[in-house]
């Protein structure tokens, strides 16, 4: 049982790719085996597809909306990032596994992939 948690909980990284070489094998080895992980690969898959399509079919902001906003924040800061808060929620939500700490090094935004920085874990077939 505690293999399917872990086959689990690597799911989506196993959709988007981002397994490395061997993880991404073990992960299909117990996938062809187990009914009840292949069955939570496709719901996953399917939530995915799901909501991308939802929101490619959501309006967009009117012209009018558009053009209100842009005249009220041309010139304003929109954004600040505050690196100890975002260091701290990063620190919070990294987890051990294999004695190693997953670090992803790109974001996945409404299905555009944004580089953050370059791990062994982006490069095609690279293994750590």
């Amino acid at each position: 049982m505690s293999r399917c948690r872990e086959v689990q909980e690597l799911v989506p990284w196993y959709i988007e790719g981002g397994l490395l070489s061997e993880e991404e094998r073990a992960v299909a080895e117990h996938l062809s085996q187990c009914d009840a992980c292949r069955d939570d690969l496709v719901m996953t898959m399917r939530l995915r597809f799901d909501i991308r399509t939802i929101v490619d079919a959501a309006p967009g902001p009117s012209s009018r909306l558009r053009d209100h906003v842009s005249r009220r924040v041309l010139g304003r800061k929109l954004a600040q990032l505050d690196v100890g808060s975002f260091v701290l929620g990063f620190s919070m939500g990294a987890s051990l596994r294999n004695r190693r700490i997953p670090i992803r090094g790109d974001l996945n935004v409404m299905g555009r992939r944004i580089r953050l920085f370059n791990t062994e874990r982006n490069r095609k077939g690279g293994d750590g």
